[in-house]
């Protein structure tokens, strides 16, 4: 009931915090005609963004983690992300402007391929410790990365590519593309309990009777959609698939099923806490989202990476 409640707070502060100081509770009431507008057509939709896109990079994480078997395992330390900003990248240099829907399919694409070939790598490897896996991964997207700048140099895209790698809710435009985060969130509900089975190894998936295999494809589509859509919307939003399912983990355990809904209730009340604080810092200018999450969720990610490190350190002491 905690969550839920920090949850309803901080989505109401959304709604009111803004450059434009008269869009207060009163003015609605009051029948304030622009403070109406602004409302309706800003800070709902902002508001809906944040959520929605926090809860779904949540659970992206949160699959991820399940398929790989490794808590540091995310859309960002797989490749994923920079699979996306390629395909939209992709899509600008030999389409120029397209709508947002052309580009959510370039994106998610180039995302699924992206982290298939990733994961197929990591399944033929016989390292298991658990840093070195999301390490290989961010060199992985590393190299993703520095084709996109190369082939942003090369076509003269370089102010675009700058562009789509800065994370915003203060974008102009609608944010219709995170909706469709609602159709990979109900297929992950769906399959919350064969995805904590796959968690458990292939052997033990198939001794169950879950199709491995199919689920793993399930869990990449639901990864790779979710990745792509916030990121046409909105831009990359770091570490927040990554520190939320190892923050929530730690209160709700590993049972996806029963912690799915907690889970997306945590990384939206994390979302719309940077959100605030990035709308407030230099008010009435605001700072990108991304750069608060990195500042926040890089301080996390080296508390649960030291904390990763030292437990596996004394659990081969102990062996």
């Amino acid at each position: 009931m905690v969550i839920v409640a920090l949850f309803v707070i901080f989505a109401l502060l959304s709604l009111f915090i803004g450059a434009y100081e008269d869009m207060t509770l009163q003015a609605l009431l009051d029948g304030n005609e622009r403070a109406r507008l602004i409302f309706i057509h800003s800070r709902v939709p902002r508001t809906m963004a944040v959520i929605l896109s926090a809860a779904g990079l949540s659970v992206a994480g949160l699959v991820m983690q399940a398929i790989s078997r490794n808590k540091f395992m995310s859309p960002s330390t797989a490749g994923t992300t920079d699979a996306a900003a390629l395909g939209l990248l992709i899509s600008f240099v030999f389409l120029g402007e397209q709508s947002g829907a052309v580009q959510t399919i370039f994106s998610f694409a180039f995302a699924l391929i992206g982290t298939f070939i990733f994961t197929l790598v990591i399944s033929r490897l016989k390292i298991r410790e658990t840093v070195y896996i999301p390490l290989l991964g961010m060199m992985y997207g590393g190299m993703i990365s520095a084709l996109s700048s190369v082939i942003a140099f090369h076509f003269e895209a370089v102010q675009f590519a700058n562009m789509i790698n800065l994370g915003s809710f203060a974008r102009l435009g609608g944010f219709w593309g995170v909706y469709l985060v609602i159709v990979p969130l109900i297929i992950a509900v769906f399959f919350a309990t064969k995805f904590s089975i796959i968690g458990l190894g292939e052997e033990f998936a198939k001794n169950l009777g879950v199709n491995y295999n199919r689920v793993v494809m399930t869990g990449l589509v639901v990864v790779s959609l979710i990745s792509a859509s916030t990121f046409v919307t909105i831009g990359p939003l770091p570490f927040i698939g990554l520190i939320i399912p190892n923050m929530a983990t730690s209160f709700y355990g590993d049972n996806l099923k029963k912690s799915i809904y907690d889970l997306m209730l945590f990384g939206a009340v994390f979302v719309l806490i940077c959100d605030i604080i990035s709308r407030l810092v230099i008010f009435p200018f605001e700072m990108n989202v991304s750069l608060t999450i990195s500042l926040v969720g890089g301080a996390i990610f080296m508390v649960y990476l030291i904390k990763g490190v030292f437990g596996d350190d004394e659990r081969k002491a102990k062996a």
